[in-house]
């Protein structure tokens, strides 16, 4: 009998996920995991996958980086079957399957589905006011981190340094306006972060103290200097950025973010690396919002210690 239905990009990772996915199989077989296999073949194609195969009554597994990982989750959420969602990282960037506890291990990954554990974890959901919208368990995210994430998903080699140096070359922040349950920001910003969990480009922790299990997000408002923010990516790697003096910090359930001036030319949003369009934006926490395959701990969350000497959310300077 078939549990499994594998998802995998064969590109991402500039084709790592697809050279090495017959290890994964491997590793699955070994662990008895009875499961089919499919590639994505294009962007959105790993939704249509998702939902269709979660409805056939299969567990849903997602093999590749944060772009493959969304798709999967949001694809299961919207079939409406309650079918369970893990992951086995693989990409470039693997912040989605941490935020529910994954390390960057293919052959502990398998183990995870393997073992068969799983628990609800809090979801965020986003919503363009043309009605685009996507499920998310990372960051949502407009202004300059948006921008380079439009920039990179249009540049196949993903040179993250050389689009950010260009960005910051040519970067303008605008004026917006953040409106929260209880809070509103009304001014210059670099960038909004309405974080669900904390990290996003491949570890860089700009909302550090956020929390799949608290029902909220938190909100970072950047307005750093554009030449001293490229200097802050080290403390967003290690989690020491916050607290920062030019960081506003807030925590909401829900969240609404527009441009103040409608003649400005307006920032988009992303949503775990998933550009939907231009702000104005809505966000939504939902508390325990869905159950995924997970490890028991967050093994992640120790890895990081080990490495750092601190957990991401203990803000230490």
């Amino acid at each position: 009998m078939i549990d499994y239905a594998i998802i995998y990009n064969p590109t991402a990772n500039k084709g790592d996920v697809g050279r090495k996915i017959d290890d994964v199989c491997k590793f699955l077989k070994d662990l008895n995991v009875n499961f089919e296999i499919h590639a994505s073949e294009y962007a959105g194609h790993a939704i249509e996958l998702a939902s269709s195969l979660a409805k056939e009554g299969l567990r849903i597994i997602g093999v590749g980086g944060d772009g493959t990982a969304n798709e999967i989750l949001h694809g299961t959420i919207i079939s409406k079957t309650g079918a369970l969602c893990g992951f086995i990282p693989m990409g470039s960037g693997n912040d989605i399957p941490a935020a529910v506890g994954y390390r960057a291990d293919m052959q502990r990954a398998c183990e995870i589905i393997s073992e068969g554990y799983s628990a609800k974890s809090d979801i965020g959901y986003a919503r363009r006011d043309d009605g685009t919208e996507r499920y998310f368990l990372g960051i949502g995210s407009q202004g300059f981190d948006s921008e380079v994430a439009r920039r990179s998903n249009e540049n196949k080699e993903k040179d993250y340094n050389m689009i950010i140096l260009t960005l910051l070359r040519e970067w303008e922040n605008q004026q917006i306006i953040v409106k929260m349950d209880h809070d509103t920001f009304e001014g210059e910003a670099n960038l909004a972060a309405v974080g669900l969990s904390g990290a996003y480009g491949g570890g860089m922790f700009i909302c550090q103290r956020a929390s799949t299990e608290d029902g909220l997000f938190d909100i970072s408002i950047v307005n750093i200097d554009k030449v001293k923010l490229a200097r802050q990516f080290r403390k967003m790697y290690n989690a020491s950025l916050l607290p920062h003096p030019d960081v506003s910090e807030f925590r909401s359930k829900k969240v609404r973010i527009e441009m103040t001036n409608s003649n400005q030319a307006p920032y988009y949003c992303q949503v775990d690396g998933e550009v939907l369009g231009l702000v104005p934006v809505t966000y939504e926490c939902i508390a325990d919002g869905y159950e995924f395959i997970r490890p028991k701990t967050n093994e992640f969350a120790e890895e990081f210690k080990q490495k750092y000497g601190h957990y991401y959310w203990e803000c230490t300077h």
